[in-house]
């Protein structure tokens, strides 16, 4: 193009004379000399083009680098981005991880105990130390269900104690499903419990009627809340036979919260498949309650060997309980009535109770003490308390107790029974058992 440019102005500068010969007009001679000023500036313009065209060569020889930069950083920004959602992917899967293990409640206990017996007709006292141990978990497996397991220390045939004796030269000691239960709350204040689970019923204060220990197994149903009605219902299994009737458990049990502190309730347990069956296979059974002696299938035999119970359990219980406060120290008082509608005799029982204080936090402490009596067929013995008069029925006396918290986490408990076994029949003995205790909670 600076070549054709180049000609094309050597010919008008060539041609410029006879071009200025030729005017003869003064508009001629204007014309040429604005042509031959044009022609003038046409050396600075091939030399502008020159610099151009070095600048786009230049230009065109840095293109290729920053091109392969460009793409180089464009490679490394897409190698960043897959990094990242691969971590984010791993994130959301340890975050799900978390969010499970953040719905999962471990807790537990630990009991050493120092136990002295004194039994009337008896030439020593019995001294025994023995453990507890309980661990627990509690799953949220959603908004509205909750899973629980627990295993502790036990003896397998006795459902009313978790304790170990420390014997048999060093042995190792038996761990048992205590707790396997699925919690479902379809509604607020609303709850169906089904599998090895706590007892669904209310007592007053610390009652005996029922032993804490044992763990009922089926289903249960409860409603209420804080204060006001509550109501609650329960179908359990007892003992599962191969022919005949299954040993089980249905009742129910209505009662009110009252605002200033009083709960009153009434519940009624029926057993079922009880009378004239074998007794149930637990450490001291029948433990109290009236039996015969007849075959396997508890039918009149000179000769048999079988245990089998005399009478129905259809039990009616009545509770009541008031909390409150006598100056700074909490107070509760308490107070239940048994009876069961099978039998007319020896089918009846009361207790009466407090507790002052509360040990909880570091340097608190409580003291209780109740009074109890449990006539012979009151109450089923597979549930009464395993330590009130050796686990027996007709049973009567005192259980007094005292507890200090010196930290957190940890208390200091004294508990001593004063009972009459067998009272007002030719076998009383006067019966006393004395606990140290060691307890720890995590």
């Amino acid at each position: 193009m600076r070549n054709i440019m180049t000609a094309s102005a050597l010919g008008l500068v060539l041609s410029a004379p006879g071009l200025a010969l030729a005017a003869t007009s003064d508009q001629d001679r204007a014309e040429i000399e604005a042509l031959k000023q044009q022609v003038a500036i046409l050396p600075a313009l091939l030399a502008r083009i020159e610099q151009l065209e070095k600048s786009n060569a230049a230009s065109q020889g840095q293109a290729a680098p920053q091109v392969a930069a460009l793409e180089s950083r464009v490679a490394a920004v897409e190698e960043s981005n897959d990094k990242q959602t691969d971590q984010l992917a791993q994130g959301q899967a340890s975050s799900t991880a978390m969010d499970w293990a953040r719905n999962i409640k471990w807790k537990g206990d630990f009991r050493y105990r120092h136990e002295q017996l004194d039994i009337e007709g008896v030439t020593s006292d019995r001294v025994r130390h023995r453990i507890r141990g309980r661990l627990g978990l509690e799953a949220k497996l959603s908004s509205t269900l909750l899973a629980g397991f627990e295993i502790a220390t036990a003896d397998i045939f006795d459902a009313r104690s978790t304790n170990s004796t420390l014997d048999d030269g060093n042995a190792r000691k038996t761990v048992g499903l205590n707790l396997g239960y699925v919690d479902w709350r379809p509604r607020e204040g609303m709850l169906f419990t089904v599998g090895k689970q706590k007892q669904p019923w209310t007592k007053a204060g610390y009652s005996l009627f029922f032993d804490g220990d044992v763990n009922p197994e089926g289903v249960a149903f409860q409603y209420g809340g804080k204060t006001g009605p509550f109501a609650k219902g329960w179908g359990l299994w007892l003992d599962e036979a191969s022919a005949g009737a299954d040993g089980n458990l249905v009742g129910a049990q209505l009662g009110y919260v009252f605002g200033g502190g009083l709960t009153l309730a009434a519940g009624y347990w029926d057993y079922g498949a009880i009378q004239d069956q074998p007794i149930l296979p637990f450490t001291g059974s029948p433990a109290g309650n009236s039996s015969y002696t007849a075959s396997a299938a508890c039918a009149a035999s000179p000769t048999g060997t079988t245990r089998c119970y005399t009478y129905d359990y259809n039990i009616a219980v009545a509770d009541v309980q008031w909390s409150g406060r006598v100056g700074a120290v909490p107070i509760m008082l308490f107070g239940s009535y048994i009876e069961n509608m099978d039998p007319s005799t020896l089918n009846t029982g009361y207790q009466l109770g407090f507790m002052l204080g509360k040990a909880a936090d570091p340097h608190t402490w409580e003291f209780g003490a109740l009074y109890e009596e449990l006539e012979r067929d009151a109450q089923f013995s597979a549930f009464v308390d395993s330590d009130f008069a050796d686990g027996l029925t007709q049973g009567r006396g005192y259980a007094v107790q005292g507890t200090w918290a010196p930290v957190k986490n940890m208390n200091l408990k004294a508990t001593y029974f004063i009972n009459d076994r067998n009272y007002e029949t030719a076998s009383e003995v006067e019966y006393k058992r004395l606990q140290f205790d060691l307890n720890y909670k995590f």
